[in-house]
């Protein structure tokens, strides 16, 4: 097949939306990429997409940080990779501008996705953008181990959310291994954490804040952090929470793209349809960065992971079919549920609607985990590395007179 030009599709980001749509590429159009007639281009900021499932196990030390990093062209075919920020769009000459190591570059597309995901809004806090530390932003989570490492003292975080409860029990769990005395405060301003799951899992709120308290979390509610500054936090009314480390887990901001005139809704994220198309012909978005339908009917889907996979599954094929000259079909995810792990064996979840709690919300989190890793060389290697540390654990762990183990509320002791 002979073209004079191919039809140019290009991808900003690499976090899951961006992967795995990069993926329906590959597989639905495959022979026009062979012939040329086609050219996808991925770009992303990081070499690494994030697996951010395994946060709190990487804060706990359970999972090595490196098992949580997937390098981009492990998963992604190199040529299609540039590294680089896009700096703004055109869409009238339906050109973006990319700021790289070597300069700018101006690069076509036919399709563009906006798969730019969102990042941590530390600003939103006075000082926590300076002395504060991030969970998602490229390198903050590796810099936050660095210093976990060298040795940290009594830690605060900010923001009661699952992802900030989950990091607070996670960071007990580490520093209380090694001193007894740690602390480690969750603040949140609303009236209790976890809000996004009452009332309606109820239990599996209960729960996860049980087992946050029990893993030495003290849990302020009703509180909001003022500023931040290097000896830790101070609270709206004036108390203040002495700690050498502050975790920000306050939310996050779509990352902005200038030059895009297209509908948004109030937070920031792109209006799509149904098909995740936005308002702009040629423009498609998916992930934290877009507002897409539920299909249900209640608004907008959830941002969070499990929902940019599917969406960017949808939306490869959709770009697909509408090269090959095919009507784009609707997301129709419905959902499947959320979870989180606040120490082995101690994990809340609902799935379908149905609430878990326990050891059979912790192995089906981690099942499911496991099965979503872009990487299953690294899915492998993962579960092996959980594997080998409770073989550890069986081999160190203290014994009851009844020969059964101590739960201490570690893996090695855990698994």
């Amino acid at each position: 097949m002979t073209v004079d030009r191919p039809t140019e599709v290009v991808v900003l980001g690499g976090g899951y939306t961006a992967i795995w749509a990069a993926r329906a590429l590959a597989r639905r159009l495959r022979r026009l990429l062979r012939s040329g007639a086609v050219r996808v281009t991925v770009v992303s900021a990081s070499t690494e997409h994030a697996f951010h499932g395994w946060t709190g196990e990487v804060l706990a030390g359970h999972v090595r940080y490196e098992r949580a990093r997937t390098e981009l062209v492990d998963v992604v075919p190199a040529s299609w990779v540039v590294h680089g920020c896009a700096a703004s769009v055109d869409t009238a000459s339906r050109t973006v501008s990319v700021t790289t190591g070597d300069g700018m570059r101006l690069l076509p597309y036919d399709h563009l996705l906006v798969a730019t995901g969102s990042r941590d809004a530390r600003e939103r806090v006075p000082g926590l953008a300076e002395h504060g530390w991030s969970l998602k932003d490229d390198g903050g989570l590796a810099a936050l181990v660095d210093r976990l490492d060298a040795g940290c003292g009594s830690a605060v975080v900010v923001g009661g959310g699952l992802a900030g409860t989950e990091a607070a029990a996670a960071l007990a769990v580490r520093l209380r291994r090694g001193s007894p005395a740690a602390r480690v405060t969750l603040v949140h301003g609303g009236t209790e954490v976890l809000p996004d799951l009452r009332p309606r899992f109820e239990r599996v709120a209960r729960y996860a804040v049980q087992q946050a308290q029990e893993a030495g979390v003290d849990v302020l509610c009703g509180r909001r952090v003022a500023r931040v500054d290097p000896d830790g936090a101070v609270l709206d009314d004036g108390t203040v929470l002495t700690a050498s480390t502050v975790v920000s887990a306050v939310g996050q901001v779509v990352v902005g793209l200038p030059g895009l005139d297209a509908s948004r809704a109030a937070d920031g994220r792109l209006r799509t349809d149904r098909c995740l198309r936005t308002t702009v012909d040629g423009v498609w978005a998916g992930g934290d960065a877009a507002a897409v339908p539920h299909p249900n009917g209640s608004g907008p889907c959830p941002a969070n992971a499990l929902w940019a996979i599917k969406q960017g599954t949808r939306v490869g094929r959709n770009i697909a079919r509408v090269v090959g000259g095919r009507r784009p079909r609707a997301f129709r995810f419905p959902g499947l549920g959320q979870a989180a792990s606040l120490g082995v064996g101690r994990g809340a979840a609902e799935l379908y609607g149905l609430q878990l709690t326990g050891w059979v919300a912790w192995l089906t989190r981690w099942v499911f985990f496991h099965a979503f890793m872009p990487s299953r060389r690294l899915a492998l290697a993962a579960m092996g590395d959980w594997l080998a540390r409770g073989a550890r654990g069986r081999r160190r762990s203290p014994r009851t007179r009844h020969g059964v183990r101590e739960n201490t509320g570690t893996l090695d002791a855990a698994v």
